[in-house]
């Protein structure tokens, strides 16, 4: 019981000293914790000779330690998106009754890394490795919503801004107030942008520094998809697991609808 203690103790320090970067005094962390000096202070020798902890030479100030980053490092490297993203999508595709995909970009494209299909299986373009331009399409344009301006320049450049059907945005100036709608209300719709009869919502996936680093979507026939389930139902249901599957990868950001 003893070590049990111990340990939960040493969590106990971590977990202050990640809410103080500026590190804390063995007075202040002793109160916080509600530990003894002397306790403290064997425990923070042990979390230091371990390198989890730091003393700050200046102020004595004690600080979370490189091996902490070492660890995170070692487990934000290993995450893969798509074991991360697989329940989710499962469950989009059984609360929406449609496709579901999960993307990543690469080189200005959007690539289809993933994807669940519904019970009324819809013959689309998307098929996993298979890759699409980014503005026209709802997993691109949420994709793009996390572009700086000269990313967003490179790709226009590059790829330019095709016409695909009457609806696709061809216009910088359209796009980045696209993009801006996108960033408030935190989901993209590909209003038949890329196919004709196909609606499509999007929502993009942020990693732990808040980088969008994926987007998933919820894609089928615009007559079943309509404008008003786009920004309803599948609107929250779409915000709810792009949310879920961002905090798996320590993203704590906003939520928005």
């Amino acid at each position: 019981m003893a070590s049990v203690q111990s340990v939960e103790r040493t969590f106990s320090i971590l977990e202050i000293l990640a809410e103080h970067p500026n590190g804390l005094s063995i007075t202040a962390l002793s109160k916080e914790i509600n530990l003894a000096k002397s306790t403290t202070h064997r425990l923070l020798r042990t979390l230091t000779a371990r390198g989890y902890v730091q003393q700050d030479s200046q102020s004595g100030y004690y600080l979370l330690g490189i091996q902490c980053l070492v660890l995170a490092s070692s487990l934000l490297n290993n995450m893969d998106i798509r074991t991360m993203a697989k329940d989710a999508l499962h469950t989009l595709a059984k609360q929406s009754g449609e496709v579901v995909h999960l993307c990543i970009h690469d080189k200005n494209e959007v690539v289809y890394i993933d994807k669940v299909e519904s019970d009324q299986t819809l013959r689309m373009y998307s098929q996993i490795g298979r890759r699409a331009l980014m503005h026209c399409t709802g997993v691109g344009k949420a994709l793009l919503s996390g572009f700086t301006v000269d990313q967003l320049d490179n790709l226009i450049t590059e790829k330019g801004l095709p016409e695909f059907t009457e609806t696709t945005i061809t216009d910088k100036v359209e796009l980045e107030k696209e993009l801006m709608r996108i960033k408030e209300r935190g989901y993209a719709i590909d209003e038949q942008e890329h196919e004709t009869g196909i609606r499509c919502i999007a929502a993009p996936i942020y990693d732990h520094d808040g980088n969008v680093i994926a987007a998933i979507s919820i894609a089928g026939p615009a007559d079943r998809v309509t404008i008003e389930r786009a920004k309803g139902d599948l609107a929250q249901a779409i915000l709810d697991q792009s949310k879920h599957i961002s905090a798996k990868l320590g993203y704590h950001g906003v939520n928005r609808l």
